[in-house]
């Protein structure tokens, strides 16, 4: 049977698109869904009418879908996780758990059945996860999972580094403080004497 495609059907093509099936799947599947049309004059006329719509649609979210496309590709989203020493994760990582993140992260919200993820995610590591904007344009971020005694360990190594820093400037300004007033005590003596020998010129003339 010769029918319309009255909707995008990634498995059978565009809007508009005139695809032979058989007639017991188009009878009892394809035109109860609304997915298909008979294929006469009226419903012609009637798709082209729908497709030149669906045409500028679809330009408006192909746009779209680039502009996102610029603010996420190759964008790195780190997850952190509780995970075993060997890096097994107490739970997994679903593509919801990636599109959580984005939000989070980016401010961007996404269908999680966009994400694609073969499987879900059962241990720490780096992985790259194609998004599927819209039809062919994709995105691919870089997903890190990363053991929260990981991070807890890295932020403590900061902190230590920064207090170091602190106590090496605190030193820095004591030292130059005592380099200051030793600085100014011989000033004071050389002033000291200076005055002494004018004293004793002065006496000396008389």
């Amino acid at each position: 049977m010769k029918v319309i495609l009255a909707k995008d059907y990634e498995k059978l093509g565009n809007a508009g698109d005139i695809i032979n099936v058989k007639d017991g799947f188009a009878k009892n599947y394809l035109i109860p869904n609304n997915i298909v049309l008979l294929l006469n004059k009226g419903n012609l006329n009637q798709m082209e009418i729908v497709k030149k719509s669906l045409i500028k649609k679809d330009a408006g979210n192909i746009a779209e879908a680039k502009k996102l496309l610029e603010l996420i590709d190759k964008a790195v989203i780190t997850i952190k996780v509780n995970s075993s020493p060997e890096g097994r994760l107490f739970g997994s990582i679903t593509n919801k758990d990636v599109a959580e993140k984005i939000l989070e992260v980016k401010k961007i919200e996404l269908d999680r059945k966009k994400i694609e993820l073969e499987e879900h995610i059962k241990e720490v590591g780096t992985y790259n996860v194609t998004v599927k904007l819209y039809k062919d344009v994709k995105a691919v971020i870089q997903l890190e999972i990363v053991s929260d005694d990981i991070v807890a360990a890295e932020e403590k190594v900061v902190e230590k580094s920064d207090e170091k820093s602190k106590e090496k400037n605190i030193v820095a300004v004591e030292e130059k403080t005592e380099e200051n007033a030793l600085e100014k005590a011989v000033e004071r003596d050389i002033e000291i004497a200076e005055e002494k020998a004018d004293k004793k010129a002065q006496q000396e003339n008389k």
